[in-house]
């Protein structure tokens, strides 16, 4: 199943090393610098690879980049993985 996730690393050099292994048909918008980290955002054709989960970060719906369509999964992911409070 697709996914789409908001990413922040501590540096270019290892978003570049991490997101050398996406497949063909994922998508990387980079976003810039936000609070001295580098932002990606990344539309995958199937499930999140592991070696990114340390990086996944959940600004409020839906930070400053979406992808068209894809608002309401990320609220709902926000909902279910950021605040399970508020299920």
């Amino acid at each position: 199943m697709p996914t789409f996730r908001k990413f922040a690393f501590p540096d270019g050099a290892t978003a570049n090393k991490l997101l050398a292994s996406l497949q063909p048909l994922d998508f990387a918008v980079p976003v810039g610098e936000i609070d001295n980290t580098v932002c990606v955002d990344v539309l995958f054709q199937e499930d999140c690879p592991a070696s990114l989960n340390p990086y996944i970060v959940w600004p409020a719906p839906c930070g400053v980049h979406s992808f068209l369509g894809w608002d309401a999964q990320y609220e709902a992911d926000y909902k279910e993985f950021a605040t399970p409070q508020s299920k």
